[in-house]
């Protein structure tokens, strides 16, 4: 494939991120895990699977929606084979990050001076691990907004460590950033992309 082609399939991938449907299931994401936090705090650990709950509505919904507008796109072999290696890595990724955020919790709770180290950044803990499942979505989907978000995050999450507040504050302060983002992408997207009826 010469440059030209791999250069305008690069901007049509770029730009079929562009509905903001999973902005939208991350800023959800991070709203009902905060709420969770905050208001049913026994079951936080349990936050987790929201996400994985969601998931699987996500593909059918983007697939509905965009391709009633835009069609269907086929990727050449080699970005397919990126974006599969990229799905991969993001899996592990979160996996990985989950993993992180339960060993941080567990330590937390062992006490002692595991408690005195981690007692003054546990309010925004979650929102900096959650911060680097942000960045690995900006690097999958070559979107620079995610590393925003990650951004958000970080500073929801220090806010909160420095105001010694409840965990999922930050979520649901990011969460509502998001949500509002990925819903005025949403709009847009509609407005400029009506439904092309088949005759």
């Amino acid at each position: 494939m010469n440059r030209e082609l791999v250069a305008i399939e690069e901007d049509a991938y770029k730009a079929s991120y562009s509905d903001g449907i999973v902005d939208l299931f991350v800023g959800l994401s991070l709203l009902i895990i905060g709420a969770i936090w905050v208001w049913a705090a026994d079951y936080g650990g349990l936050a987790g699977i929201i996400p994985a709950v969601m998931a699987p509505s996500l593909l059918p919904m983007r697939k509905r929606i965009v391709e009633s507008r835009g069609g269907y796109v086929r990727w050449s072999a080699p970005r397919r084979r990126w974006e599969k290696r990229n799905l991969g890595l993001a899996l592990a990724a979160g996996v990985a990050t989950f993993a992180l955020g339960v060993a941080a919790y567990l330590l937390f709770e062992s006490g002692g001076t595991n408690r005195d180290i981690l007692s003054e950044i546990a309010p925004g803990l979650l929102a900096f691990i959650l911060a680097i499942g942000a960045l690995g979505l900006g690097f999958m989907m070559q979107h620079w907004r995610f590393f925003a978000y990650a951004t958000v995050l970080v500073i929801c999450g220090l806010i909160a460590s420095s105001a010694d507040a409840n965990p999922g504050w930050p979520l649901i302060g990011a969460g509502v950033a998001v949500t509002v983002v990925g819903a005025a992408m949403l709009t847009k997207y509609l407005r400029n992309n009506p439904v092309v009826d088949a005759e």
